[in-house]
């Protein structure tokens, strides 16, 4: 994929913002960081939002039934069939 401006999202504030830093990171994860800080030279824009947990639950459930099933799912065009149930769920539980 040659997209050149991403947006990632995440429930996790620590970790969102240890992306946006330019400082060295010492902690448990720096490994990821530290590929994450390399990844972003590929894109000509790539910005770290964080969003609640509630409202990352799409993502989290796509995350949990690729790690179940030990298989990888490229999100293009559309999503699996579970995931769409989970997202009809989710607008059944916003308010008006």
């Amino acid at each position: 994929m040659k997209w050149r401006k991403i947006i990632i999202e995440g429930d996790s504030l620590s970790i969102i913002k240890k992306c946006r830093s330019n400082t060295p990171d010492k902690s448990q994860v720096c490994a990821y960081i530290s590929d994450i800080h390399k990844l972003q030279s590929r894109f000509q824009e790539c910005r770290f939002e964080h969003v609640l947990r509630v409202v990352n639950s799409l993502a989290h459930t796509i995350a949990k039934a690729t790690l179940r099933d030990k298989r990888i799912i490229y999100l293009v065009e559309g999503v699996p069939e579970y995931a769409e149930d989970q997202r009809e769920r989710d607008r059944e539980g916003e308010p008006e």
